[in-house]
C-alpha cells in the first residue's frame, strides 16, 4: 500500500485546566505493578465529518482533554520505581512503582495533532461493506495511534521523563478525525481505560454545547483493593497456607528467569534478574516458556471478523441445557466457539492440553463489590484448560464447561490470596500470567463498556473502533458502529436505526450490560436488548490464513 501523506502539525504536552497543585506521590496497587510489561490498553475512533466542523476541532478537543485531566491527574503524572529495600515492606520489593503528579516536573498527556490528505471512506470500509470477515492489513492504524511515541515503562523498565498517556488527534481530507488514546498498563485496564475516554467525550459534549460538565467520579486509590489481600503481605516470607491456596487457581506463573533458553532477543533483558536483586530467593520457580510453541516474529495479518446475534445465539443453544451446578452465559459459548475453532485451525494434535487465557475484572466479584469506577488494575489474567480432542470432536459444551469453572473459582475468598503471593514476588514483573503459543488462545473483553457508543457530540457512533492489540491478543467488542459517509460525502445507512436516541439518551456513562439487556445510563425509555443483539466483532492479529480456517469451520 502507498504510504499514506500525513502531516504532523503539532506535537505539546496537556496538562489540567486550571492546574492542580496536588504534589501527591502513590504507590501503584499489587496487581497494577506487575503488568508494567504488558501492552498498554489504546485505542482509536474514527468518526466522520461532523455537521458542524467546530464539533470536532483539535483546539475544542485539547481544551476539553485539559479539562477532563482535572479528574484524572494521575494520568499526567511521571512513573518512578520505588527504591529497593531487602527488608522494606511490600512496596519497596523490586520492580514496584509509583506515580508523582500535580507537581510543576509532571510530564502531561503527550498530545499530537496531524493530518492525512486520504478520505476515511477510502481507509475504513462500512460496516456493511466489511461483512463477515475484514482483511484490515492494508489499515496503517499504527499511524493514527502514535505507536511511534515511547510511553513510560514501554520496555517494562524505562521511566525518565516518559509520559504516562499519549493521545493523537488526526484530521482527515473528507472531515472526519481520529480520536487515538493509548494508558500505560500499570495506571489502567480496559475498563478505566473506556471510562476515561467517555468522560473525555462527555466532558466535550457539554463544553461544545454551552452546558454544565457532568460530574465525574474516578476514584485513584490502589489501597482500596490491596487492603484486601489475605494474610500479611509486609511480612518477609508469605505464608505458606495462603501460597499453596494460591497455586491451586488457574492463573498462569511463566517465569522469565527460567525462560532464557531460546528466549527470542526482544526478550532477553527480562530473563536475568536485576543486580540489585542478584543472590535473592528465587523461588519458586514457574514455568519457562516454551518458544518453540511462540514464533514472535512469523507475520500476524489483521481481520476483523463479525458474528451476528443470531449466530451467537445459536452457538449458546448448542450448550443448553445448563449445567446442573454452572449455568452458562452467551459469552460462555462464543469464547468456547472461538477456542474451539482457533484449536482445530491451528490442526493441534488431539492428545495435547489447550488453554484459553482471558482478562478477568475483579471488582464486582469481591465482597463488598470494588468501585465500577476504581482505576488502576483490579485484574489479572485467568486459564481456561482442556484438551484439544474436544475441540476436533465439537465438544464445546466441556471447553464451556472449563471456562465456567475457571471464573467461578475466582471470587471474593480466592483474590485475596492472589494478592497476597503476587505482593510476596521478589521482583513485580518476574512472572507472566499469558502466553502466545499455539497451544494458547488469549482473549480481552471489551463488551459492555459502550466502547461504540462513545459520543464527542457528533450525534452518531464512529465509523468504526481499533484497539491496537499485540500479534497474540483477540479482542471482542460489541459491533455497534454509526452511519458512514462515502467517497462522495453521501451519507449511508450503515447503523442500526437508533443512532440519535441512544447517543442523545447515553448521558454520561455507558451502555450497561447484566445479562437480561442493556440501557444508557440516564436514558428515559431506552430499549433495553441483549450486548450481542448488534453482534460481535473480534479483531484479532493471528497467523496467516487462520481467518479464513475460522469462517470455514461449522459453527457446531
Amino acid at each position: 500500500m502507498t504510504p499514506l501523506p500525513i502531516t504532523v502539525l503539532s506535537h505539546t504536552f496537556t496538562h489540567p485546566s486550571p492546574p492542580l497543585n496536588l504534589g501527591k506521590s502513590v504507590t501503584l496497587g499489587i496487581p497494577d505493578n506487575a503488568t508494567a510489561g504488558y501492552s498498554p490498553p489504546q485505542a482509536t475512533w474514527f468518526y466522520d465529518a461532523p455537521r458542524d466542523p467546530k464539533t470536532l476541532s483539535t483546539i475544542a478537543l485539547t481544551e476539553s482533554l485539559q479539562r477532563v485531566l482535572c479528574s484524572y491527574p494521575a494520568y499526567t503524572g511521571r512513573l518512578s520505581h520505588i527504591p529497593y529495600r531487602s527488608n522494606g515492606d511490600w512496596s519497596e520489593r523490586f520492580g514496584r512503582i509509583r506515580v508523582t503528579y500535580g507537581t510543576d516536573a509532571d510530564p502531561g498527556v503527550e498530545t499530537v495533532i496531524a493530518h492525512c490528505d486520504a478520505t476515511l471512506a477510502s481507509l475504513i470500509p462500512t460496516a456493511a461493506q466489511r461483512g463477515r470477515v475484514w482483511n484490515a492489513s492494508d489499515v496503517p492504524f499504527a499511524l493514527f495511534s502514535g505507536q511511534d511515541i515511547k510511553i513510560a515503562l514501554h520496555d517494562g523498565l524505562e521511566t525518565g521523563g516518559l509520559p504516562a498517556a499519549i493521545v493523537k488527534l488526526t484530521t482527515f481530507a473528507c472531515g472526519g478525525i481520529a480520536i487515538a488514546a493509548r494508558l500505560q498498563h500499570v495506571l489502567g485496564d480496559a475498563q478505566a481505560f473506556l471510562q476515561f475516554v467517555r468522560d473525555w467525550a462527555g466532558v466535550h459534549r457539554a463544553m461544545s454545547r454551552g452546558l454544565p460538565l457532568p460530574i465525574l467520579n474516578p476514584i485513584f486509590d490502589p489501597r482500596i483493593l490491596d487492603e484486601r489481600a489475605a494474610g500479611n503481605i509486609n511480612g518477609v516470607e508469605p505464608d505458606p497456607n495462603i501460597l499453596q491456596a494460591a497455586r491451586g487457581l488457574p492463573v498462569h506463573k511463566y517465569d522469565w528467569w527460567a525462560s532464557a533458553s531460546n528466549c527470542p532477543e526482544p526478550f532477553q533483558h527480562r530473563t536475568k534478574p536485576a543486580s540489585e536483586i542478584h543472590g535473592a530467593e528465587t523461588s519458586p520457580r514457574g514455568l519457562p516458556f516454551d518458544w518453540k510453541d511462540w514464533n514472535v516474529t512469523q507475520p500476524t495479518p489483521h481481520y476483523v471478523l463479525h458474528y451476528s446475534a443470531e449466530e451467537i445465539s445459536e452457538m449458546y443453544t448448542a450448550l443448553a441445557p445448563s449445567d446442573s451446578e454452572y449455568s452458562f452465559s452467551h459469552l460462555d459459548a462464543l469464547l468456547a466457539h472461538l477456542w474451539a475453532s482457533i484449536v482445530r485451525a491451528r490442526h493441534i494434535p488431539h492428545s495435547d492440553p489447550i488453554f484459553l487465557n482471558f482478562a478477568f475484572n475483579f471488582r464486582p466479584r469481591m465482597s463488598p463489590p470494588l468501585p465500577s469506577t476504581l482505576l488502576g488494575v483490579p485484574a489479572c489474567m485467568i486459564h481456561a484448560a482442556g484438551n484439544a480432542s474436544s475441540a476436533h470432536g465439537h465438544e464445546t459444551r466441556s471447553l464451556a464447561l472449563a471456562i465456567r469453572k475457571a471464573i467461578r473459582s475466582m471470587n471474593a475468598e480466592t483474590i485475596p490470596v492472589f494478592l497476597h503471593e503476587v505482593a510476596h514476588h521478589v521482583d513485580a514483573q518476574r512472572y507472566w500470567q499469558l502466553f502466545g503459543g499455539k497451544h494458547h488462545v488469549m482473549v480481552t473483553s471489551w463488551l459492555q463498556h459502550g466502547m461504540c457508543e462513545i459520543d464527542f457530540g457528533v450525534g452518531r457512533r464512529p465509523r468504526f473502533v481499533e484497539a491496537l492489540m499485540p500479534g497474540w491478543i483477540m479482542q471482542l467488542m460489541e459491533a455497534r458502529y454509526g452511519d458512514c459517509v462515502d467517497e462522495e460525502g453521501k451519507l449511508v445507512a450503515d447503523g442500526d436505526g437508533d443512532d440519535e436516541e441512544v447517543v442523545e439518551g447515553m448521558v454520561d456513562g455507558p451502555v450497561y450490560t447484566n445479562g437480561s439487556g442493556v440501557k444508557a445510563v440516564g436514558s428515559k425509555g431506552m430499549e433495553k436488548r441483549p450486548w450481542y443483539s448488534s453482534g460481535v466483532d473480534i479483531s484479532f492479529n493471528l497467523e496467516a490464513g487462520l481467518a479464513e480456517e475460522l469462517v470455514r469451520n461449522p459453527l457446531y
